[in-house]
């Protein structure tokens, strides 16, 4: 077996060996790029993104073969760019252009690639927020955008628009959410959205920011529908003991006509703890709620308000 191990060590190539081999494919593939052949390029391109960040090198090759004539190799070229990942920034202007392509897959993997690049893709903010409109690309754009930091905030307005969109709708509000308090001016507005999903969007979102949100969840627990207020009283929980502000509104949810909200509201305030201690009476009076859960979340949540003091 020793012996076995030793043979084993012995083929393998030295590190220094193997990046040489790898530098070599490299240059053999950035050559293949130029090929008349579609079919040629077609598997360089192919190639290349199996390579992931080995392929840094091929980044300016890869970034002409955007606008190759053939798509799938425009797909594929913008696909290797995504792998190459952060250090293929030189692709960047051809990734923005990429995003005006005529085929769909093109325009999709173009802003998964800007994504990729984070926020050193800061440049791309623009045409991204206009790609947000785009039926196929917009989830991706929105999506890339999450990944840009605070530059993405300039794109605020294109993304609360998009919450119009269906197919878009959740990326956006994922990326609102991401953005933090920038974006909580127009997440509030939203909550008064015609479109029930919109605004269970805007609340979701409002979660991911947290306690600066928590005056914004305490309104949308008096939203008519029962899916806004049950996910805004959801989210004011995992915030915690940082959503105390809430416990009047959380109290009087105790009496809603819907069990199950009267649960969550329960184990919201539970999970706020100490701090929702005004809401002890309110939820003695719920251990005589007819709904078992809601008698036992009521019980569990005086349990931990008490045991704070």
């Amino acid at each position: 077996m020793f012996r076995r191990l030793v043979a084993c060590r012995r083929t393998s190539a030295p590190p220094a060996t193997r990046a040489r081999a790898e530098d070599k494919k490299v240059t053999g593939l950035i050559k293949d790029l130029d090929s008349k052949d579609p079919k040629v390029r077609l598997a360089a391109v192919k190639g290349l993104a199996l390579l992931g960040p080995d392929a840094r090198e091929a980044v300016p090759a890869l970034s002409g073969r955007l606008t190759d004539r053939d798509e799938e190799v425009r797909r594929h070229a913008a696909y290797a760019l995504k792998q190459v990942g952060p250090e293929a920034r030189a692709a960047l202007p051809a990734l923005i252009g990429a995003l005006k392509d005529g085929d769909e897959d093109v325009r999709c993997i173009a802003a998964d690639a800007l994504g990729a690049l984070g926020p050193a893709a800061k440049e791309a903010v623009p045409a991204l927020a206009a790609a947000v409109k785009d039926a196929e690309a917009g989830p991706h754009a929105a999506n890339a955008l999450s990944r840009m930091g605070p530059a993405a905030g300039d794109a605020i307005h294109a993304l609360t628009a998009a919450l119009q969109d269906a197919g878009v709708r959740a990326y956006a509000a994922q990326t609102l959410g991401k953005l933090g308090p920038a974006a909580l001016p127009a997440l509030t507005r939203a909550l008064k959205d015609k479109d029930e999903d919109v605004r269970v969007e805007v609340v979701l979102a409002l979660g991911i920011i947290g306690a600066r949100a928590v005056p914004a969840l305490a309104g949308a627990v008096k939203d008519k529908e029962l899916e806004v207020r049950l996910n805004a009283v959801v989210k004011l929980g995992q915030i915690g003991p940082a959503a105390a502000e809430a416990v009047p509104v959380l109290a009087a949810a105790l009496k809603d006509k819907s069990s199950d909200l009267r649960s969550q509201a329960a184990r919201a305030l539970g999970l706020i703890g100490p701090g929702a201690r005004g809401a002890v009476p309110a939820l003695e009076a719920a251990l005589k709620d007819a709904n078992e859960d809601v008698r036992g979340y009521a019980a569990d949540a005086r349990a931990k308000i008490r045991k704070g003091k």
